[in-house]
């Protein structure tokens, strides 16, 4: 064990006894090291700050830090909202929220605060939000102020907070090196599990839009009709590509999966994305939402078996991100291109999230127009 790991098992030990003291001889026995080496530890990590008390005849002991003062509801406005977020989750608190999203719009919303993430690119309260019922995470940067309420957050299943990480973060286009997991073997996994998870969640929607409208949760989900529009786009731009990442990483030409309408001959030129939309949309009116969602899910599953299947060496390059319109992007890896920021799957998950926050249709619209997918981030 060098110095350094030395140190940390050290610092384990007392924190783990605190506040019972240990003798040095059980700490040398512990680390497998001399008294003398365990009581020169000691004093460095004393000198550097730790507060390591010596006890004439009992050994050394840690003291607990001690326990913060609580956060008042009105201390909460006025302070830091890292500070508001870290009590809340220590206290397993809701928190109100004045939250701005990628888009620029601002939302109030109560969330039950479960965890503080640091990640690469920020850092993160993760939480159940109480407005989507679900698992989600949040930038501490997007948060303008945070409120703690008096109530309690629920024990909630850790494998649903768990599903908000699997969300990727997204990352400046202009980042240089690579930007999914490095490991070849690991960025395979993540995507597999990105994978299953989208799937889920797509399995999980057309049930809830099957259900009479009284059964649906508040604030939970859309109609059948609504569904049908964003499933119809969602699998034609998902069909395209997963298509085009394959090519891309093959040098193949591109293989169409599912269940591709008849579309008419102008639909493979350059189009606007409007035009285009309008006759994605028309072709898959035709179709019921069962008809549809096999569609995607036929696509997705191509996606996996590809996935599973293709050479290791592949996720181990950076590819060409290809575009709807205009060049490449700049090249990414593979799990990057499939399940990070701008790929399918997060596209997907784009649309999922914002179902409920459709606005009401005025009089005679149709509900399967292009509305329903107007702000789709592919066509930026």
């Amino acid at each position: 064990m060098d110095r350094v790991d030395r140190l940390l098992a050290l610092v384990a030990e007392l924190r783990a006894a605190s506040p019972e003291p240990l003798d040095a001889a059980v700490l040398a026995e512990r680390l497998r090291v001399s008294d003398r080496t365990v009581r020169r530890d000691l004093e460095l990590l004393t000198h550097g700050g730790l507060p390591v008390r010596a006890e004439q005849g009992r050994g050394y002991v840690l003291p607990a830090p001690p326990e913060p003062a609580p956060l008042g509801e009105v201390a909460s406005l006025m302070g830091p909202v890292r500070g508001t977020l870290a009590e809340a989750v220590r206290t397993r608190r809701i928190v109100r929220l004045a939250y701005t999203d990628r888009a620029g719009a601002r939302s109030f919303r109560d969330v039950e605060a479960h965890g503080l993430v640091i990640a690469p690119y920020g850092e993160y309260l993760v939480g159940w939000c109480r407005m989507r019922d679900g698992p989600r995470m949040f930038r501490l940067d997007r948060i303008g102020a945070a409120f703690l309420s008096g109530r309690g957050a629920e024990v909630r299943d850790l494998d649903e907070l768990l599903a908000a990480l699997r969300v990727p973060v997204p990352r400046p286009p202009a980042e240089p090196g690579p930007r999914g997991p490095a490991d070849p073997e690991r960025a395979r996994a993540w995507t597999l599990d990105r994978l299953e998870f989208v799937r889920s969640r797509l399995r999980d929607a057309a049930a809830g839009a099957r259900r009479p409208a009284g059964q649906r949760r508040a604030g939970g989900g859309a109609g059948a009709a609504a569904l049908r529009g964003v499933l119809g786009h969602l699998a034609e731009w998902t069909r395209w590509q997963a298509a085009a990442i394959r090519s891309a990483a093959t040098g193949e030409e591109p293989v169409l999966a599912g269940r591709r309408p008849a579309f008419p001959p102008v639909f493979d030129r350059e189009l606007p994305f409007d035009a285009r939309e309008r006759m994605i949309q028309d072709a898959m009116a035709l179709r019921s939402l069962g008809e549809v969602a096999r569609d995607l899910e036929e696509v997705l599953e191509s996606v996996g078996h590809w996935a599973a299947g293709c050479d290791d060496a592949l996720w181990a390059e950076e590819l060409p991100d290809p575009r709807p319109y205009g060049p490449p992007g700049p090249p990414r890896p593979l799990a990057d291109l499939l399940a990070g920021w701008r790929g399918p799957l997060a596209h997907i998950e784009w649309h999922l999230d914002r179902l409920g926050d459709e606005p009401p249709l005025p009089p005679g619209d149709d509900e399967e127009g292009v509305r329903v997918v107007d702000r789709c981030p592919l066509q930026a």
